[in-house]
């Protein structure tokens, strides 16, 4: 009775990492590179889930159990590190591309959830205790996940509100003027030997169209 989540849920991870591998790789083609760590997981997983037996199914139930907090997690935290004026424009001027994005994250979340529940099938788990093999609450590793992403989210934000921040929209504004708003969407800093060196994305945008302005500045 064990084999059978295992082989099921080894079969659609191989066939999901397969699918989206391939989906990947035509995009590379048309848009440049794009990463396919995901699919990797998704392939691996799969393999050893049908290749191995009650421990593949513990070890891939706790990574997926990370990733399911972990982009719970995230999709919470994403209102708080953009205006949500900008997240609505976004949905308004390019509904297609905020789908794009969107729909990924929604299947990758669902097919965590949807293994979680099929290894933690009661045979799946009398199969572990059998095998000796000593299991795990499965929310030490959904903590993990989850605490994680906070603390980067939380890393995000206060690196995107800040004298930088203030510094950024007002370089963005001398370029565009008034008729925008501005929001800082990335920011990073590198030491250069006679100070620190600053790169940033300054999101502009109004009812019409939305701008992404590069800013490069130095400090000492």
């Amino acid at each position: 009775m064990w084999t059978r989540p295992l082989r099921r849920v080894g079969g659609v991870l191989l066939a999901v990492g397969l699918g989206d591998l391939a989906i990947t790789i035509a995009r590379l083609a048309a848009a440049g590179p794009y990463p396919a760590i995901l699919d990797g997981i998704a392939i691996a997983a799969g393999l050893w889930l049908l290749w191995d037996g009650p421990r593949a199914a513990l070890w891939v139930r706790t990574l997926a159990a990370f990733l399911l907090a972990a982009g719970v997690v995230a999709v919470i935290a994403a209102p708080l590190l953009q205006p949500l004026d900008l997240t609505l424009t976004e949905l308004r001027l390019d509904p297609i591309g905020c789908l794009a994005i969107a729909a990924p994250v929604a299947i990758t979340l669902g097919l965590a959830l949807w293994v979680v529940r099929e290894l933690g099938h009661q045979p799946v788990r009398d199969a572990i205790i059998s095998a000796g093999i000593r299991r795990w609450d499965m929310r030490i590793p959904a903590q993990a996940g989850g605490g994680l992403v906070l603390l980067v989210c939380l890393m995000l934000w206060l690196a995107l509100h800040g004298q930088s921040a203030e510094l950024a929209t007002s370089l963005a504004l001398q370029q565009l003027g008034p008729g925008y708003r501005y929001h800082l969407s990335w920011i990073s800093s590198s030491g250069n030997g006679h100070g620190t060196s600053v790169r940033g994305v300054v999101t502009a945008w109004n009812d019409k169209e939305i701008r992404r302005v590069l800013l490069h500045w130095e400090t000492r």
